[in-house]
């Protein structure tokens, strides 16, 4: 294993852009290609594009680090062409380095690594595949700036914020992990609306509804919009499943809209959200065979919020559907063709801009520029499970003192997973799901 993918293990870093997936194991690899995805794209959302202006050189550095342990013989950071100012630093900081600069347009989901892999070198990953298949390597520049930190023996104990929609101060910055929402919430000067609210933790589009202002940071988030619990975006959040399995029922008319924007049906996936729709009016056999048309969703949400004319929720059917297969261990074969990009695949995309309208966020498209702002919560809750695979072991017990970036979890031996590290000194005053610190 190369030194600093020891490090990265060492230091718990995990994609920050995504799923979680522990960085150590994916970067143990031998690739041609070290792609840095910088390509952020749900809508208010700004926390990449703050820490590439503030932070470019550890990124480079993170991007260095990361294409020697695999081995690139190439190295892409992709961002948005409107980032002009941090392309201008990169270009310059790059110098006769070889990287280079992709850039992309602003539309959504560009961030999506399948997206992004062609968009960047126009090759196709397989179905049910990695980018590794291809040749590739993909991480998130946050994740590249933890690598750099890993470099120095520095572990994840923080992670870069933007905190977003009815509040008084827009803002972005850096916390530690396992700061609460409601800690969040006071550092953009509170709500700016009157009422209840709700939260949106990873954006309008992917994000979870968050209801209670308890809840952690972690290394996965990226983005906080608050919303007044009356807003649309709530609303169809907090529908139920045989709600939205009864209204879909009845008011689908297979349109196709759904389909046609899908960025993995354009890319030349076999999936169709309308056929999946058709799951809802059925059971057994039936239901089992439109379910395969939702295997290779992305979640991105585009066919619900955006696409569909009814405002129903392909999305949801094809998150259920891909439950049913799995519940039933439905075999599956992708199609025997070669997959071929769909030639409208370059005119369907959706502006940020048109997106950020439909949902209703335009009184909310404010800036949120980066503030060093130093702040230390009087506790935080640090979960065990922040990363793809299983929860890390509490290496503490309850009324021991420890240090910021002391290792408080360790990997389960033989299991995929990260290590957690305090993120402020404090003592130790609860371990359940997460081991609490409470500060000195």
């Amino acid at each position: 294993m190369h030194k600093i993918v020891e490090q990265v293990k060492q230091a718990g870093i995990v994609g920050a852009g995504g799923a979680g997936f522990p960085a150590h194991i994916k970067f143990d690899a031998n690739v041609e290609i070290m792609l840095a995805n910088g390509a952020e794209c749900e809508p208010l959302l700004s926390k990449d594009k703050e820490l590439m202006l503030r932070f470019p050189n550890e990124v480079k550095q993170g991007m260095e680090l990361a294409s020697e342990a695999v081995g690139a013989s190439r190295t892409i950071l992709g961002i948005k062409a409107k980032n002009s100012e941090a392309i201008g630093q990169f270009r310059r900081i790059f110098g006769d380095t070889g990287f280079e600069i992709f850039e992309m347009g602003d539309y959504y989901p560009a961030g999506d690594e399948y997206v992004l892999v062609f968009e960047a070198t126009q090759r196709l990953i397989p179905y049910g595949g990695y980018p590794v298949d291809i040749g590739c390597v993909v991480s998130n520049v946050e994740t590249l700036l933890n690598v750099a930190n890993a470099a120095s023996d520095i572990p994840v104990t923080e992670k870069f914020i933007t905190i977003a929609g009815a509040v008084n101060r827009p803002i972005t910055l850096k916390v530690p992990i396992g700061t609460s929402f409601s800690d969040l919430l006071r550092l953009a000067e509170g709500p700016s609306c009157e009422g209840d609210i709700a939260l949106l933790d990873g954006g309008a589009m992917m994000g979870t509804l968050v209801t209670h202002l308890s809840s952690p940071v972690t290394k996965t988030s990226g983005g906080y919009i608050v919303l007044p619990v009356d807003h649309t975006l709530i609303r169809r959040r907090s529908q139920t499943i045989p709600e939205i399995k009864k209204i879909g029922q009845s008011a689908c008319d297979q349109c196709t809209y759904c389909t046609e924007f899908c960025p993995r049906y354009l890319l030349g996936y076999e999936i169709e959200p309308h056929k999946v729709m058709r799951t809802l009016g059925f059971a057994g056999e039936k239901e089992d065979f439109w379910s395969k048309f939702a295997l290779n969703c992305c979640e991105c949400n585009l066919c619900s919020l955006y696409a569909c004319p009814e405002d129903l929720d392909p999305k949801q059917a094809c998150v259920r559907s891909k439950v049913n297969v799995q519940l039933k261990n439905l075999p599956y074969t992708p199609p025997d063709h070669d997959l071929k990009a769909h030639p409208m695949q370059a005119d369907r995309k959706v502006s940020i801009k048109r997106l950020t309208r439909k949902l209703g966020l335009m009184p909310y498209d404010r800036p949120a520029e980066y503030v060093e702002n130093g702040f230390q919560p009087e506790q935080v809750v640090i979960p065990l499970k922040q990363h793809f695979g299983y929860p890390a072991v509490p290496l503490v017990e309850v009324g021991e003192n420890v240090t910021k970036g002391q290792k408080i979890g360790e990997i389960p031996e033989g299991t995929i997973g990260a290590t957690v590290h305090a993120s402020i000194d404090g003592r130790v005053t609860h371990i359940d799901d997460g081991i609490r610190i409470e500060s000195n």
